[in-house]
């Protein structure tokens, strides 16, 4: 299921601020608008209060009346009629009611009141004016303050936590604890969260490291005894029903001893603790003493590319990391595919970068775009290993190791047919 990703919490603060500000407004104006209208009513009540108490007394004059826009008229039928807003011929507004009143003579009459409220509209619709003018003043001001604020408050504090938790390596965990004294009291337990997350994650990295270094090391003697002892009873004569055993063991014995190399390699990785003599190279001079080492163990199937003419460009590299390099390729071509294997080197520019590029190249199925990345994963395999022996590391070590140097590997696919693993030099 594909979860939508959340708004910004910067934009949902200004809009829930700005939105905040209008809806007060809004119920300002509604509320100045309510009370204006029950204050009309209320002077029209008063007014038909006093003119109901004139007329039970004496005689109702209603001509000085028309000089503050008022008209009263007695009828003799109702009915009774609530204060009402109607429109007058040119435009004016009228507040109309009609209430019963008992004359001083013992007579039923109903008092018809028309007031004026034009003035009064007029001076509601001005206040409310205002207060839409005012209302913008406040809701730009508010967009321009909250700006430098939230800034302030929530990005820049955000961002520094963000650019302190992006530098945090395996190799440095619990060295560069956050300081929950400067950050804001909201982030104050996030930080001493992520303060104690670190220490429990640098106390379990540190006890996975030493066991692995560890297990490493004390492999390494027996393995090294059972293969030397294994090769010397292998050159000595024996029963040839014992001939298959014993090369079994030496095989096994190699490659157990290239695991724990490579272990070894990865445990110093992680710690820090990989050395690294890096030197100018030839790389038509590394494919050589690479063939030369690997020659023997390939059963003629490991082919050298022609020197080029022009000659290539030195290399900065640690030569036997690099040879270890390249024999982890070569052997991962050799099990993987049938045919030969050949070495080779290549000046290349790639986004206007110009690259030193060492090949292995082989004819096997070659390695699916979509698991390219997975294969260069600790312990992990693509789908063309099956059936074939292997432990998965050797990728991952290259990949290790190569990056140490500054370089790149690359998994392409060989013209033709098969892959084409690349060692990328930036000259």
């Amino acid at each position: 299921m594909k979860h939508q990703s959340l708004p910004s919490l910067r934009a949902w603060l200004q809009n829930t601020a700005l939105l905040t500000v209008i809806a007060g407004y809004t119920v300002l104006l509604v509320a100045n608008g309510a009370l204006a209208d029950w204050q009309r009513r209320q002077n029209h009540q008063r007014l038909v209060a006093a003119l109901a108490q004139q007329s039970s007394i004496e005689q109702l004059d209603s001509v000085p009346l028309r000089t503050v826009g008022l008209e009263a008229t007695l009828r003799s039928k109702g009915p009774e009629q609530s204060p009402r807003l109607t429109a007058g011929p040119a435009g004016e507004q009228w507040l109309e009611s009609r209430n019963q009143l008992l004359l001083a003579n013992g007579e039923t009459r109903w008092l018809e009141l028309r007031q004026n409220v034009s003035g009064s509209l007029e001076q509601e619709r001005f206040s409310q004016l205002l207060l839409i003018a005012a209302a913008g003043v406040s809701i730009l001001f508010t967009s321009v303050l909250l700006r430098p604020v939230l800034r302030r408050g929530l990005v820049v504090p955000l961002n520094e936590l963000d650019q302190q938790l992006q530098a945090l390596e395996a190799d440095n965990l619990g060295e560069h604890l956050l300081d929950p004294a400067s950050q804001p009291q909201e982030l104050e337990g996030i930080a001493i969260a992520i303060n104690n997350l670190q220490q429990r994650l640098a106390a379990a990295w540190q006890r996975e490291r030493q066991f692995v270094d560890g297990v490493a090391h004390e492999l390494r003697t027996p393995i090294t005894l059972i293969s030397g002892r294994s090769q010397r009873l292998l050159r000595k004569p024996h029963a040839p029903e014992q001939n298959q055993p014993l090369q079994q063991i030496v095989e096994e014995a190699s490659r157990m001893a290239a695991l724990i190399t490579s272990m070894l390699e990865l445990a110093r990785r992680d710690s820090g603790r990989l050395q690294l003599d890096p030197q100018p190279c030839d790389p038509e001079q590394v494919l050589l003493e690479a063939f030369e080492r690997l020659s023997s163990v390939a059963a003629g199937r490991l082919q050298l590319g022609p020197a080029t003419h022009a000659g290539l460009p030195a290399i900065a590299a640690d030569p036997q990391r690099l040879q270890e390099c390249l024999l982890a390729l070569v052997d991962n071509a050799l099990a993987y595919s049938d045919g030969s294997v050949q070495l080779s080197a290549s000046s290349e520019c790639r986004e206007q970068q110009r690259w030193l590029v060492l090949h292995v190249l082989d004819r096997g199925p070659g390695i699916s775009l979509g698991e390219r990345s997975q294969v260069l994963r600790r312990f992990a395999r693509g789908s063309s290993s099956v059936g074939t022996r292997g432990s998965g590391i050797g990728l991952a070590v290259v990949q290790e190791l190569i990056t140490a140097m500054g370089a790149e590997l690359v998994i392409a696919d060989r013209a033709g047919g098969g892959a084409d693993l690349q060692l990328a030099f930036r000259v």
